[in-house]
């Protein structure tokens, strides 16, 4: 067995946007003051050479399923995964298994195709850790051959939290990794005991999502500067298969790609970024072609709002002209529409796409215009708890089979900004599931989660609410927490629309202003469904 490391060199700055593939590099501007460039040197062009390397060696050796090569971290991104190629006598199916430690499900795969030769990534490595792995090969007759290899990895790396696990009941709560956005330091992924599986080496920023065909997108930042400006989208091995930077001439502070980017049923990206006049920020977003990385749609919230609303805004941040502080985007299919969090205007609005027209608002009703206030949903019971400087709304799967109502999950960080109940603001944050009947225009409570924690489970900032797809479970992130000796995060999973704690990690070691804070919380699979690993060697083709 011959274990292989590569490393990977820095590329060149100068871009201004940049949409690539393993193909062709396509350069556009996302406004008309844009320039553009191209790379020297590139991230795809050093993994494509990378890619050759070891092509090349896995070629001119004779690798078995008994003597098999293995690739650590085979594009310099992802350090706790690894490639594994070889060949078998006979058509096989793989399964991998990573052996887990502290009490922890092993991490298994297994690839159905039947190949003779195999590619087959390997992922959920411990860090600091002799990792044994077992590779399995079945073969169409059922014969099953076995074969162990073992995968030394680095040092725990220093970006990390401090991790506590509170309550763990794996039986209980969605199967996956718990996957982790710091917003100014590396996005890392740990099991249901705390331990890192999986991390990015790219410095990251806000946007940490996975897309219709199991690859990641990933904001990021080429330096220290946490400009955040740049997109790539990746699969778990690291392997960029597209790469954007976008560029704003007047705008000159951190975090370009401010909070979110969606993929759309058209298959492109809608981004939050800044409209570009530096009198205001966080109000716009544009939609990116994922192929070509034209801009076909420039947004900006402040056609929709009246010109008093930005204008005279009295809040958090004013001097930045951060009037909107726009921090999610969350697409509705069924009326194709989007869902749009304003943190400083304490309001979820949902939005034809692209038409910009409002179908509602959640909000408290004082503080809009005639028009405005004609959306703004009524509570149907009477009495309501409004969100405040909420976070990260997402539309429910049918929860009533009522085909007039729609549920909206979301993070209320209970801070009154420009409207809402000052007598409880910042008392407590919480998770909140709404009920709204659009035809009506009403709204209901069904489910919360958070109060009855108190001030203890209050984060002024930040913080994320995930539905699971599996469980009906909730997976809340209080995401910074004030505390004695500085600030932590904490994830809980509840069980269905109960107050029954699954799972509970805390995250410590914030320090005020730290990049450390945990902006969102995902649980996915480490093995995408819909992943089809290829490194375009011819030798990886598919008998199947």
């Amino acid at each position: 067995m011959k274990i292989m490391t590569f490393v990977i060199l820095a590329f060149a700055a100068g871009w201004i946007i940049i949409a690539e593939n393993t193909s062709q590099t396509v350069s556009f501007s996302i406004f008309q003051s844009a320039s553009t460039t191209n790379s020297e040197n590139d991230l795809i062009e050093t993994q494509e050479e990378m890619e050759k390397e070891w092509q090349q060696e896995y070629m001119d050796g004779n690798y078995t399923f008994d003597d098999p090569m293995v690739i650590q971290d085979p594009y310099g991104e992802a350090p706790l995964t690894a490639l594994t190629k070889f060949r078998t006598e006979n058509p096989s199916r793989i399964t991998v298994t990573v052996a887990s430690r502290g009490g922890a499900q092993d991490i298994t795969h297994t690839y159905s195709a039947f190949n003779q030769e195999h590619e087959v990534p390997v992922l959920g490595l411990h860090p600091d850790t002799d990792n044994e792995v077992t590779i399995e090969a079945e073969d169409r007759q059922g014969n099953v051959q076995e074969q162990s290899v073992s995968i030394e990895t680095n040092d725990t790396p220093a970006f990390a939290h401090d991790r506590e696990v509170i309550k763990s009941s794996p039986a209980e709560m969605e199967p996956g990794i718990t996957f982790l956005t710091p917003g100014k330091s590396k996005f890392y992924g740990v099991d249901e005991q705390g331990d890192i599986r999986w991390y990015s080496s790219r410095t990251g920023g806000f946007v940490f999502k996975r897309l219709s065909n199991g690859n990641l997108l990933l904001g990021a930042s080429q330096s220290e500067d946490n400009r955040n400006e740049y997109l790539f989208e990746t699969d778990m091995l690291g392997k960029v298969q597209h790469q954007y930077k976008i560029n704003l001439p007047s705008y000159e502070d951190t975090n370009v790609i401010h909070h979110d980017a969606i993929e759309l049923p058209n298959n492109n990206l809608l981004v939050t970024v800044h409209d570009n006049s530096n009198a205001y920020v966080e109000d716009t977003m544009v939609e990116i072609d994922r192929d070509t990385g034209e801009t076909v749609e420039s947004l900006d919230l402040k056609d929709i709002f009246p010109s008093e609303t930005y204008e005279e805004y009295s809040g958090p941040n004013e001097s930045d002209g951060d009037w909107m502080h726009l921090n999610a985007i969350w697409y509705d299919k069924e009326n194709e529409s989007i869902l749009i969090s304003s943190r400083h205007q304490s309001a979820v609005l949902s939005l034809t796409y692209p038409g910009m027209n409002i179908n509602w608002i959640l909000g408290a009703p004082e503080g809009w215009n005639a028009d405005m206030a004609e959306k703004v949903l009524e509570p149907k019971n009477g009495n309501l708890k409004y969100p405040g400087a909420q976070h990260a709304p997402m539309i429910l799967p049918d929860q009533d089979d009522n085909p007039e109502t729609k549920d909206v999950l979301l993070f209320d960080n209970n801070r009154a900004v420009t409207r809402g109940d000052e007598s409880i603001s910042q008392d407590f944050s919480q998770g909140i599931q709404y009920r709204i009947n659009e035809e009506e225009g009403t709204v209901e409570t069904v489910w919360d989660y958070g109060e009855e924690r108190g001030k203890d489970f209050f984060s002024n900032v930040v913080s994320d609410a995930d539905y699971m797809y599996e469980t009906e479970n909730r997976l809340l992130t209080s995401g910074y927490q004030k505390v004695k000796d500085g600030y932590q995060a904490t994830v809980v999973e509840t069980a269905g629309t109960t107050d029954e704690v699954v799972y509970e990690l805390e995250l410590s070691g914030i320090g005020e202003g730290d990049g450390r804070v945990v902006y969102r919380a995902e649980r996915m699979p480490l093995y995408p469904e819909a992943w089809n690993y290829s490194s375009a060697s011819p030798a990886a083709a598919s008998s199947d």
